[in-house]
This record gives C-alpha cells, sequence and structure tokens, in this order.
C-alpha cells in the first residue's frame, strides 16, 4: 500500500497534545504515515488560523492544499466539520477525537469519552468514601453542551440505581450576558444551589473546570469540603487539580488510548477508502485520581496520611516511618488504621502511588533504567522485583503491551 499523508490538527496550546506528542509520533511512524501536525486557534464566528504546523502556512485551506493528506485526525476544538471541509474538500476521511464535531458529515467518524464509564467511575468512589450519604448532584458546563449532558444524565442513572436522590444544576442557556434581577449572574444562582443542597453531598462536575468554581464558590459561602460536599471532576488535569484547595478528586481519561483507537480506526479507513464511515467509537474512563476533595477515608487520619502520600510517595527515601510521623501515632495503630479502612497496608499505598507514576513515565520518551529512580525506588533491579511482583509482569512486556 502507498505510503499515506496524514495531517493532525490540534488546539493552539492543549497541554494535552504537547504532552503526548512524542506518543504521536510514535503512533504515525508504527503505521508508516507522512505525518503533518499543525496548532490551530479558532474562536466562534472567525475563521481557524495556524499559529504554527510542520510546512509554512497561513491558513488551513494552504496547509491542505500544500499537503494533500490522504486523511486528517482532529483533536479537540481544533477545528469544526464545517471549517475541515472548507479547507480539505468534502472525500478526505476525517476523525475527530474527543470534539463536538457534527455528527452528520459523511466523511468523519469520532472518537469520544464513554459517559456512562464516566459515570460509573465517579458514582463507585463515592459509594466506596461515603456510601452512607443519600444525594447525589450533578454541576453542568455552561451553556451546556451534548457531552456534559451526557454525562450528568449517566450519573442520575447510577444515582437512581443506587437509592440517591438525584439534583442538577440548572446552567441554563448562556453563561454570561443574560443576567437581570430576575436571573441573577451564574456564580450567584450556582451558590445559593449549593447552598440549598441537603448536606453531606456527593458532587460530580463535568470536568476539571466546572469542579474549580465549585470549590471557590463552596468556600465562600461557607460550605465544608469533603464534610458537607464531596467533588469530583472529570479529565484530571494537573494544573487544575492540585491549585485547588481542597486539592480535586478527578476522574482520568486516557488519552494515549484515545489516540490510538482514532490512529486505527483512520489507518484502517485509509486502506479503504470506500468503506462505510466507521461508527463512532467510545473510550473508556482510565480510573479515578483520589484527591482530597472526597471523602477519602472514614477517619481523618487516614485521610490526611493519603494525601501526604500522594504528594511525597515518589521523594528518595521516602516511607512508612515518614506517613506514621505525620499521623501522629504508633507505626501499630496506623497499620491498623490503613488495613480496617482501606483494606491495604502504609507500604501497599505508596507502591500504588509511585508505580501509577511509573507506568505514566514508561510510556513516555524517558529510559526505562531512569524512572525507578524518578519514583522513589532506590536502584533499578528494587524496581524491576516491585513492578513484577505488583503488576504481576516484567517492565519490557507491560511496556510492549501498551506499545504503538
Amino acid at each position: 500500500m502507498a505510503e499515506k499523508t496524514v495531517l493532525m490538527c490540534m488546539p493552539a496550546g492543549t497541554m494535552d497534545a504537547m504532552e503526548n506528542h512524542a506518543f504521536i509520533l510514535r503512533l504515525a511512524a508504527a503505521r508508516r504515515w507522512r505525518f503533518f501536525s499543525a496548532e490551530i486557534e479558532s474562536a466562534p464566528g472567525a475563521s481557524p488560523t495556524i499559529r504554527r504546523a510542520s510546512v509554512p502556512a497561513d491558513s488551513l485551506a494552504t496547509l491542505a492544499s500544500t499537503l494533500r493528506p490522504d486523511g486528517v485526525l482532529v483533536y479537540g476544538h481544533a477545528a469544526s466539520s464545517a471549517d475541515l471541509r472548507s479547507a480539505i474538500g468534502k472525500s478526505v476521511p476525517a476523525v475527530f477525537v474527543t470534539s463536538d464535531g457534527q455528527s452528520d458529515d459523511p466523511r468523519a467518524s469520532f472518537v469520544d469519552r464513554d459517559p456512562e464509564s464516566i459515570a460509573d467511575a465517579a458514582a463507585r468512589t463515592f459509594l466506596f468514601q461515603a456510601g452512607s450519604v443519600g444525594e447525589f448532584a450533578f454541576v453542568p458546563v455552561s451553556p451546556d453542551s451534548d457531552w456534559s449532558r451526557a454525562r450528568g444524565e449517566a450519573f442520575a442513572r447510577r444515582a437512581a440505581a443506587a437509592g440517591k436522590r438525584f439534583h442538577r444544576f440548572d446552567a441554563g442557556a448562556g453563561a454570561t450576558g443574560d443576567e437581570s434581577p430576575e436571573r441573577p449572574p451564574l456564580a450567584v444562582r450556582l451558590g445559593r444551589w449549593l447552598e440549598a443542597l441537603p448536606k453531606p453531598c456527593c458532587l460530580l462536575a463535568a470536568n476539571d473546570l466546572v469542579a474549580e468554581s465549585v470549590l471557590w464558590i463552596a468556600a465562600k459561602s461557607g460550605i465544608a469540603v469533603p464534610d458537607d460536599l464531596a467533588v469530583i471532576g472529570v479529565d484530571n488535569r494537573p494544573h487544575v487539580c492540585e491549585a485547588t484547595t481542597p486539592t480535586l478528586t478527578s476522574v482520568k481519561n486516557d488519552i494515549q488510548a484515545e489516540l490510538r483507537v482514532a490512529a486505527d480506526m483512520l489507518d484502517a479507513w485509509l486502506a479503504s477508502p470506500s468503506a462505510p464511515t466507521p461508527p463512532r467509537r467510545l473510550v473508556p474512563a482510565d480510573g479515578v485520581e483520589l484527591r482530597a476533595s472526597t471523602r477519602l477515608a472514614r477517619d481523618r487520619r487516614v485521610a490526611a496520611a493519603l494525601e501526604f502520600i500522594r504528594l511525597h510517595a515518589c521523594e528518595e527515601g521516602f516511607g512508612p516511618r515518614a506517613v506514621v510521623a505525620s499521623m501522629g501515632v504508633s507505626r501499630t495503630v496506623a497499620d491498623k488504621l490503613f488495613r480496617t479502612g482501606l483494606g491495604r497496608t502504609i507500604l501497599d499505598e505508596i507502591h500504588a502511588r509511585r508505580l501509577e507514576r511509573a507506568k505514566g513515565l514508561l510510556l513516555s520518551e524517558i529510559a526505562p533504567d531512569a524512572v525507578g529512580a524518578l519514583c522513589g525506588y532506590a536502584s533499578h533491579q528494587d524496581f524491576r522485583r516491585v513492578f513484577r511482583n505488583r503488576v504481576g509482569t516484567t517492565i519490557r512486556r507491560w511496556t510492549l503491551s501498551r506499545g504503538v
């Protein structure tokens, strides 16, 4: 099969795309594509403009004319279906990844995040951490969108299945510009709604930015998090989740899995251009990153210790002794509290945090021999031994299983 030319459009400055650029290049190389990328700035009502691209171009149309791509990947909100078709024509296959693209485009397919999986991950976390709480709530983006609405509806179904009362904030059609005495600003309405919620309550926000607003408004309203209001966001963006007070628990999305599914879909489509448009694919959530905004444990000492471990587990020399000292109890009492509340030991939790970070580093451009030291292990041999014993396979086999 002749080498195919593929263009990937990414929103300018998107951290997801930048952090996974090396992974994207490996995906392209494995499929023997002639691969080009472009960072695109777009605004409502304006034509998209190119901030930077693999080849010089002043517009998406110029870039498409120069490259004549056989297929296109569009990540996030880099370009709408209408903008893309105006630039590249109606016949070029395009796969949109986590985008609100136009589903009526006959030569476009979509890879999206599974709202059922996101709702399930959040509900499971709430049920485990605060199973006796009878109130679930959801806050959408404003103005609401299809993906936000789908997450809220899925979470409502989880609440009903668990016998919980469900509350949904009505963000309305617009976020700003439509205030009046009868319709106060969005933040005021959200604050009043949060104050009126029955407490304690478990709240899922449509994404991390919405959750950040919820935490800020809750603090101004004197609502204690997580005691009165446990909060979970979606997307697990560290620059947001680590900067909130308290730090934000968030549903993780496997961005690399999304990109891999999209690349496989486009590659198969390019091999059979006359085949029907591939069906939309949904990628499940990748678990939950637990932070301080949820009820991590019924015992406050364990909750504080979990946050302490999360922040320091990968530091050189960190171990159970430091955790015990932070709890202000004996090692025997600390271990008993962990086993009773979590079903695991302090050392188990430290290794879990280290291995979680290690798995992310192993899929990056960092040499495997250097990963152990970055995750707090004294030697590569120690890292290899712990990885094999706790993951159930060798580092090499695990990496190959996740490879491109």
